[in-house]
């Protein structure tokens, strides 16, 4: 090891939510993923999706399907962003939760719960996760 230590780069979720992240943290990692995993099916209820869903695709472990349906849904909101169309945010809140979802299939709960925040204007509900 050098003589320089390494910098710890904050989480978006530490730099934007800190005691959501101090919140975290404080549990064990099979916690953290039972919270991230609750806090991204409420958003993905908020959104529109529906939460069995996602359970079923959650249980394949495989974040290149939600890779897949985000991609979906991005390309959807920036069509209808560029005519103008309000619903675009639809889409937006939907490509989150998808977003969220394969972060949470590849075990990094920090992420998930990070996107999960954009996928609702409900963020103070967070904290009645914890």
């Amino acid at each position: 090891m050098s003589a320089t230590r390494k910098k710890t780069i904050a989480s978006r979720l530490a730099s934007s939510y800190p005691d959501v992240q101090h919140a975290l943290n404080a549990g064990t990692p099979s916690e953290k993923m039972d919270v991230a995993t609750r806090i991204v099916l409420w958003a993905a209820s908020e959104a529109g999706l529906d939460r069995a869903n996602i359970l079923i695709a959650l249980s394949k472990r495989d974040p290149t399907l939600f890779d897949e349906l985000c991609a979906d849904m991005e390309e959807q909101q920036f069509k209808l962003f560029e005519r103008g169309d309000e619903t675009h945010l639809v889409f937006f809140n939907k490509a989150r939760v998808y977003n969220a979802s394969a972060w949470l299939a590849r075990e990094v709960p920090h992420e998930a719960i990070y996107e999960s925040l954009f996928a609702t204007e409900k963020i103070l509900v967070i904290a009645d996760f914890f």
